[in-house]
């Protein structure tokens, strides 16, 4: 499976790099509030995200694969006098379709597949890996938009909707993400 994403991107790199009128490589980070879906007593946990992306911009339009490592999960509310959190972390890989309103500001859309790197339940002073009980894999789609600054700089913001469940035990437990972050392109 992860073959055959892999290959399905570098043959839409492959054909965009041929038509696009520019190619940019960049890298991003910044700050994830994430939660899980249908939980009762759950808070946002508060983590980050880093990566990069090769941006291929045609006229008005961009594609724009992305490699992110990103924090998620959510904090637990119901231990007495302290709180709990479920740690996710996944080496994301969305490829968003921009669209852009004037040259600096842009909308954006697009599919994210997501690996599960660990899985941590931590509470006080205990940690527990968990990852044997959620899902490898996530889908989701992204929705967000962003500004181009000068000489490289940028801001955007996105917001990831799960749709597949993560638990591995039942439930609907789906990853919700809100990011906001910097980007500097280096070409």
């Amino acid at each position: 499976m992860k073959k055959l994403i892999l290959s399905t991107l570098l043959v839409l790199g492959a054909c965009c790099s041929i038509q696009a009128q520019k190619i940019h490589l960049g890298v991003k980070g910044g700050l994830n509030i994430a939660q899980l879906s249908d939980f009762d007593g759950s808070g946002s946990r508060i983590s980050g995200h880093v990566g990069g992306f090769v941006n291929f911009r045609f006229r008005d339009w961009a594609v724009q694969p992305e490699l992110v490592f990103s924090g998620q999960g959510e904090k637990h509310l119901i231990i007495p006098n302290g709180d709990r959190q479920i740690a996710l972390n996944y080496i994301n890989l969305p490829v968003m379709f921009q669209y852009y309103l004037i040259p600096q500001f842009y909308l954006e859309a697009g599919p994210q597949i997501g690996f599960l790197a660990s899985a941590k339940d931590k509470g006080g002073r205990l940690t527990l890996d968990i990852k044997d009980g959620y899902n490898s894999a996530d889908l989701g789609i992204g929705l967000g938009l962003g500004f181009k600054l000068p000489m490289g700089f940028g801001i955007y913001g996105r917001y990831n909707f799960g749709l597949l469940d993560v638990y591995d035990g039942g439930g609907d437990y789906k990853n919700m993400v809100a990011q906001i972050g910097v980007s500097y392109t280096i070409l």
